[in-house]
């Protein structure tokens, strides 16, 4: 019987140590072995524990800062803390659209009167004390700085994610931490006074929904408050 005929093969691809290494830390961060904001080891000790250079590690730290897995600081404070911003990739995505042109204002309203009315009604739904508690705690902050637009502004921000953190749905957590993020880059020079203290006013209400277990009255005050950012937002653009 004769030789059969050869088949031809592709190499074998090794991974790069620094996606392996990246892998691993990602999974012990979404596996909670290290805890949020808990400081990783050097890059000097962290090349030690896994037997390879310096240039190696930095580019895994390189690849896991840019997926939101990892914060690193600079200075005698600084270091390596493992983090939860997993939605950057999202937000920088869709900052790129907007600065490409191809993401327009009205598309992110059109995107949040679909989404965040529902994201209202469910935290309506399935609020634990501890996510009213915090919702509270917010509002309380935005009183003691009702002269302060700028911080409002954040808290509003704030506001609307822990909202998304009360439907227990993290997909709708991390989508709300991307649209905020996102809104925080392109409105931060968007500063009305009377709106954000109105503002206030209206998340108190949607509060006091969430409490009363009113689904419909918090997907009701949810669509009030886009619609109403929204027209200032336009109003503001035609005057400029």
């Amino acid at each position: 019987m004769g030789k059969g005929k050869m088949v031809a093969f592709q190499p074998l691809e090794k991974k790069r140590y620094s996606e392996q290494i990246a892998h691993e830390i990602e999974t012990k961060i979404l596996n909670n072995e290290l805890r949020l904001g808990q400081r990783l080891l050097s890059e000097v000790d962290l090349a030690k524990e896994f037997r390879v250079s310096r240039t190696v590690i930095r580019e895994a730290l390189r690849l896991l800062e840019g997926r939101g897995f990892v914060k690193i600081k600079r200075g005698p404070k600084g270091g390596i803390f493992a983090n939860d911003g997993f939605h950057k990739p999202m937000s920088e995505a869709l900052g790129r659209l907007v600065d490409s042109g191809k993401v327009n204002a009205g598309n992110i309203f059109e995107f949040r009167l679909l989404i965040e009315p529902y994201v209202a009604g469910e935290a309506a739904k399935r609020a634990t004390a501890e996510d009213i508690e915090e919702l509270k705690i917010l509002l309380e902050l935005a009183r003691e700085n009702m002269d302060d637009s700028k911080a409002l502004q954040r808290i509003r921000g704030k506001f609307h994610i822990q909202l998304a953190t009360a439907t227990g749905n993290p997909v709708l957590q991390l989508v709300m931490n991307a649209l905020i993020e996102l809104l925080r880059k392109y409105f931060s020079d968007f500063h009305e006074p009377e709106l954000e203290k109105h503002f206030v006013i209206t998340h108190e209400e949607m509060l006091q929904a969430i409490v009363d277990r009113n689904p419909k009255r918090a997907q009701a005050l949810m669509s009030r408050d886009i619609i109403e950012l929204r027209d200032h937002v336009r109003e503001s653009e035609n005057r400029s």
